[in-house]
C-alpha cells in the first residue's frame, strides 16, 4: 500500500486544472426518507433520497492566471461547467466527475500575506467516481 500524496489531487474545471491550488475536497451525501410505521416498534426505519455533492477549493491568486477570472465568469453568468476532483496519474486514477455551479467566491488580502481566493463548486446531476481500485 502506498499512502497518496495530496498534491497531485486537483480540482479542474473544463479539463483546466485550477491554477496555484493549495487545497481542494469533496463532500457527497445523500438524503434520507423517514418510512417509520407503528409496526416499526419505535425504531427508525429509511429509504434512500435525493443525492448531492459539492468541491471546495482554494488557492494562491496570480495576477496572469488567476483561477478567480475563470470562476467569475461561470458565477456572473450563472453558467454550469464540468468539473472533476482527484488524480489520474497513469498508474493511479481517482477522479469524481460531475457538472456544477460556481456558488460561493471568497478573496483576501491581509497586509504583507499572499492574495488568496476559496470557491465553493455545488453539483448538479450525476456524480461519478472512476477509481482503479474500485
Amino acid at each position: 500500500m502506498a499512502i497518496l500524496n495530496g498534491t497531485v489531487y486537483v480540482v479542474s474545471i473544463a479539463g483546466t486544472a485550477m491554477p496555484d491550488q493549495t487545497e481542494g475536497s469533496i463532500s457527497l451525501s445523500m438524503e434520507t426518507r423517514d418510512i417509520q410505521t407503528k409496526a416499526s416498534g419505535g425504531f427508525k426505519e429509511l429509504l434512500e433520497g435525493t443525492r448531492s455533492g459539492s468541491i471546495s477549493v482554494s488557492g494562491l491568486v496570480d495576477d496572469t492566471t488567476s483561477a478567480v477570472t475563470t470562476l467569475m465568469t461561470h458565477f456572473t453568468a450563472r453558467t454550469s461547467f464540468a468539473v472533476k476532483f482527484g488524480v489520474d496519474t497513469g498508474t493511479h486514477d481517482d477522479v469524481f466527475a460531475g457538472t456544477a455551479f460556481c456558488t460561493s467566491i471568497e478573496t483576501s488580502a491581509g497586509t504583507e500575506d499572499n492574495v488568496s481566493y476559496s470557491a465553493t463548486l455545488e453539483l448538479t446531476g450525476a456524480i461519478t467516481h472512476d477509481s482503479d481500485d474500485s
